[in-house]
């Protein structure tokens, strides 16, 4: 007959069950609430609004609005196109309302629920003080708070990781039926939020493992068939683009792998409050640096300190069996008795759990083939965090129980927690400041030229729609590049004033001088098109709305010159030439060759749809030399005019004119139909592609070169 003792009581199931219901109750809940609603919602509006989240949320939006059904989120760094499931997730703000602002707020939602998620999971297996302390640190560290306040489908994992390891200890530490299969769902969710979250099949195989006669068959039937559901859509991608992602996946796994220390680095980032003091002479943080640079040492000492501990507690029986006591209870085959005892005590075995959450998916990265990044690790999160709630309840369990003299001196282990968790607190709210007050330096964030808000473009736009109706202009120019032009694509969609997005890197488009004037939105760092507009046009700046971080836009009304009514040359029904001689301008020490067009067709704004014209210059008797521009616009109006402009090289300075070709296509989503769905996808596709042909038949129109300017 089995004989069972209980070593620390403390720590006892019974204990743990009776409290699982008291959380209500507890100021130490509100407290975790308060704290990680506060720096997560603190500000929101000036959220990160950049491609990523311009197309996420679009996705959603449109989704919902146009009857399609998204088969696939957006496109991953390496290449392949993300599965679809936070699109969905993301209609749930999408349906209340167009604004992003909603989108931003459950991402905030969902973080400070993962903040109380920790509180409720360590208090429930180890003990309230634990709870607290695991729950304080998480609430209030820096990198998990950086990406707690903007859209992002990774951004979302937190509150599905908790969940996924409550789960998984419902089954190996309270032995309870019925977890496999919610584990399975909670993985299937994860992975479609990054693919990486695959490698928490580790800890699940742990789970099915240290909990024999816990899963069912109908568990795996279940699970099966729900997996189904989430990935259908994105299996019916798969089919359709005959397994593309997949090959890229293999392909990319097949590559050379390298051992290096970047996955050692990453984890700890999480831990410290900055990796380098901020260099942008306003910021808050950078002042308070000198008095938070301990807490780059201090917390991932405790973190080494939690790893310890569990080691410790592996290692040391909960339960004590006589000599020849042998568990009774179900296994997996005839196993080795200290791995049967192992089983028998849930308590070592959620502790191993831990560890393998923690170390199983830290070493696989070791080894990679890619470079890895931050979101890479949001899967072992709030993990170091619990492990140093643990450290702490020991410790105190040690004092309390064990040396009785010396109980006085947890105490002093409340001080410095508290201490960490001030300091934490302290960087993070300062880091929240700067974020939401500009405090940065907006060129310093990848992979983007630079960084926008979405109070910063939502208030431009606004005052751009405002001007042109209040002075009854009947069009709004907004210029957009790399860094702006999925935000101000989505947002411009719901001015009241008709729009012309295009592409301000190598063009200026300006509207016909019989139009009459119309409002010019100009990016902040859109230096070509500040000084073509002073050379071409009348322009007026009525207002720089500000941008949070760097330079302000610039709100013009300009009406432009007569354009000449004498045609210099024609390219298709699309391009007229204004001036056989294009002239040579200089920008910031780059020499640019502009020439001067006028548009000949119209072109209605469609869904995700852009019009282009690709044109190439080739220098007259220098063979084999090109110079290209892409001209990118929303929509088109006949009459308006188009300045292009060439970059030019040592190889042009010699050349005494142009050989002008040009490209006529249009840039459409991708949006295949299956049965009686339409389906929608991230990639767009380029159509139409027509190569405009002079009056005389000809590829090519000459231009003359004329003087720098």
């Amino acid at each position: 007959m089995l004989r069972v003792k209980n070593v620390d009581s403390d720590a006892s199931l019974s204990t743990q069950q009776s409290l699982s219901r008291s959380w209500l109750l507890a100021w130490d809940f509100y407290l975790v609430l308060l704290i990680a609603g506060v720096l997560r919602f603190y500000q929101i509006h000036t959220t990160e609004f950049d491609d990523d989240q311009a197309m996420l949320f679009r996705m959603a939006y449109d989704g919902l609005h146009h009857g399609l059904l998204p088969v696939t989120s957006n496109i991953a760094s390496i290449g392949i196109a993300h599965p679809p499931g936070v699109i969905y997730l993301f209609m749930l703000p999408a349906a209340l309302s167009s604004d992003p602002l909603w989108a931003a707020m459950m991402v905030s939602m969902a973080t400070t629920l993962a903040a109380v998620l920790t509180y409720l999971f360590t208090r429930r297996y180890y003990g309230r003080l634990a709870g607290l302390v695991a729950a304080l640190l998480y609430a209030t560290a820096a990198r998990p708070l950086n990406y707690a306040r903007f859209i992002w489908q990774p951004n979302l994992m937190p509150p599905f990781v908790i969940l996924f390891l409550f789960v998984l200890f419902l089954g190996v530490v309270d032995r309870r039926k019925g977890w496999f299969c919610p584990a399975l769902l909670l993985l299937g969710l994860l992975y479609q939020m990054h693919p990486t979250t695959s490698l928490l099949i580790i800890p699940l195989i742990a789970a099915f493992l240290l909990a024999p006669g816990t899963v069912r068959w109908r568990d795996l039937a279940f699970a099966l068939a729900g997996l189904l559901v989430i990935f259908s859509p994105y299996i019916l991608w798969e089919a359709f683009t005959h397994l593309a992602d997949l090959h890229t996946v293999f392909r990319l796994v097949g590559q050379r792998a390298r051992i290096d220390s970047q996955a050692i680095h990453l984890y700890r980032s999480f831990l410290s409050p900055f990796d380098t003091p901020p260099s942008f002479p306003g910021s808050l943080l950078r002042k308070l640096a000198p008095w938070l640079s301990w807490l780059r040492y201090a917390v991932p000492l405790l973190a080494v300190g939690g790893f310890v501990t569990a080691g410790i507690c592996l290692l040391r029986p909960h339960r004590r069996f006589e000599a020849n006591d042998e568990p009774q209870m179900p296994s997996y085959g005839k196993l080795p008795a200290w791995l049967r005892r192992l089983q028998a005590d849930p308590y070592r075995c959620g502790i191993l759990l831990l560890l393998i959450w923690q170390l199983g998916p830290s070493l696989f990265l070791l080894r990679h083939a890619v470079d890895l990044h931050s979101q890479y690790f949001f899967m072992l999160m709030p993990g170091p965090f619990i492990l140093i709630g643990l450290l702490s309840a020991k410790i105190v369990a040690l004092l309390r129980h064990y040396r009785p003299a010396m109980a006085a001196l947890r105490y002093v282990l409340y001080v410095g927690i508290a201490l960490i968790v001030c300091a934490q607190l302290l960087g993070s709210m300062a880091l929240v400041i700067d974020n939401s007050s500009g405090n940065f330096d907006d060129r310093g964030f990848q992979p983007y030229p630079y960084h926008n808000d979405l109070a910063s473009l939502q208030n431009a736009l606004t005052q751009a729609d405002q001007l042109a109706q209040r002075s009854h202009y009947n069009r709004v120019y907004i210029t957009s590049d790399t860094a702006t032009q999925a935000a101000l694509s989505y947002l411009a969609a719901g001015m009241r004033t008709p729009t012309t997005l295009f592409d301000a890197s190598r063009c200026l488009l300006l509207p016909d001088a019989s139009a009459g004037p119309a409002v010019f939105l100009v990016g902040p760092y859109d230096d070509l098109t500040n000084a073509l507009l002073g050379q071409s046009a009348r322009a007026t700046l009525v207002d720089a709305p500000k941008r949070l971080g760097g330079a302000p836009f610039k709100l013009y009304v300009v009406k432009p010159a007569a354009a000449s009514s004498v045609s210099a040359g024609q390219l298709g029904q699309d391009l007229q030439l204004l001036d056989a001689r294009a002239e040579h301008v200089t920008v910031k020490d780059t020499v640019w060759t502009v020439t001067r067009w006028k548009l000949l067709r119209s072109a209605q704004p469609a869904y995700r749809t852009t019009y282009s014209y690709a044109l190439t210059g080739n220098p007259a008797q220098k063979p084999g030399v090109t110079m290209q521009s892409r001209c990118t616009f929303t929509s088109i109006r006949a009459g308006d005019q188009l300045l292009v402009a060439f970059k030019l090289s040592s190889d042009f300075s010699a050349s005494s004119g142009l050989e002008m070709q040009a490209i006529s296509l249009s840039t459409v989503p991708y949006l295949p139909t299956y049965g009686p769905f339409r389906l929608e996808t991230a990639d767009v596709h380029d159509q139409h592609l027509t190569t405009l042909l002079t009056p005389k038949g000809d590829t090519s129109l000459p231009i003359a070169i004329g003087s720098t300017q």
